[in-house]
């Protein structure tokens, strides 16, 4: 069994994202304050269960800010530009959290075990999931909808979000590795564990912050745009 101090640790860090997403989510369904873009709302959902308080604060600076200037005259100040910085970190971490996710249940709903297997079974499930997920955001995201719109929001993806996606998923997966072999005493991590989900969050947010240069250099190079 892991050690207790862990496990304690890892409830406790999994209960605060809980309580951050709580937070979020009250101020948006039930306090009305939802986004323009529908699928931030999400985003923003994602976000503050991985990183947690930090990311409450980036909601209350940056997203609601959003959902408020619906209200606001027209000719309001323009969004400074590393409010678009975050955005855009928090919209791509979402991707990786949610295939991160989805990929790791189902791998070990069907009884996948990273103790028998290789490791990289699961990180390509994981990368292919969080691309999966960025493409059915951008299906989702503009008025027109149906199959006809997945080629277009693949090649959207492939061009704006993919480095990005590729260098959050890269510090992930090294982080996990090391977890797995090296950081956390005890059996091999799985998700029945809490500790597997807290070095989740860790990985997370260590890819969320080697991500910002990237995203920082392509809203730079106009290669993504304002409100990608």
């Amino acid at each position: 069994m892991q050690p207790t101090w862990l496990v304690a640790l890892s409830w406790a860090s999994l209960a605060v994202g809980v309580v951050s997403f709580t937070i979020v989510f009250a101020d948006t369904y039930l306090r009305g304050h939802r986004q323009p873009v529908k699928v931030m709302e999400i985003v923003w959902l994602v976000t503050v269960l991985y990183v947690g308080p930090a990311a409450v604060r980036l909601y209350w600076r940056w997203g609601r800010p959003e959902a408020l200037s619906r209200r606001r005259p027209e000719g309001r100040p323009r969004r400074p530009r590393k409010s678009h910085i975050v955005t855009q970190l928090c919209r791509c971490g979402s991707h990786c959290a949610l295939g991160f996710v989805v990929a790791e249940v189902a791998l070990y709903v069907v009884g996948f075990d990273a103790a028998h297997h290789a490791l990289w079974v699961a990180y390509a499930g994981d990368y292919l999931m969080a691309v999966a997920i960025a493409v059915l955001f951008r299906v989702f995201d503009g008025p027109r909808r149906g199959v006809a719109r997945i080629g277009p929001a693949l090649a959207t993806v492939v061009k704006v979000e993919l480095l990005t996606i590729t260098v959050f998923e890269v510090v992930l997966f090294v982080w996990l590795t090391l977890a797995h072999d090296m950081v956390f005493p005890g059996p091999p991590l799985g998700p029945d564990s809490p500790t597997f989900w807290f070095a989740g969050q860790i990985g997370l947010v260590a890819g969320f912050v080697a991500a910002a240069p990237v995203a920082a250099w392509q809203i730079g190079r106009g290669l993504r745009g304002a409100q990608r």
